[in-house]
């Protein structure tokens, strides 16, 4: 599936954010329904967390998550 996601290649380009680009990549390389259900779950706690800590805005948090379930799941989703 090729549905871009510029909100989170964005957060994946910033060095500390390591962790970040492989979910994403693991998120990209999934094949199985299952595969992608559980790394949208993944990221949307990775997500959290950075929202905790003050690292991202919960608007951020939004985009993100929402650019990983379009990606998964289509825009209707």
């Amino acid at each position: 599936m090729s549905t871009p996601m510029p909100a989170c290649e964005a957060l994946a380009a910033d060095p500390a954010r390591y962790i970040f680009k492989q979910l994403l990549s693991d998120l990209k390389e999934a094949v199985l329904y299952d595969e992608k259900h559980h790394m949208v779950t993944r990221i949307g706690g990775y997500l959290a967390a950075l929202m905790e800590c003050d690292v991202i805005t919960v608007e951020q948090s939004r985009a993100l998550r929402n650019e990983t379930r379009t990606f998964v799941w289509g825009p209707d989703a």
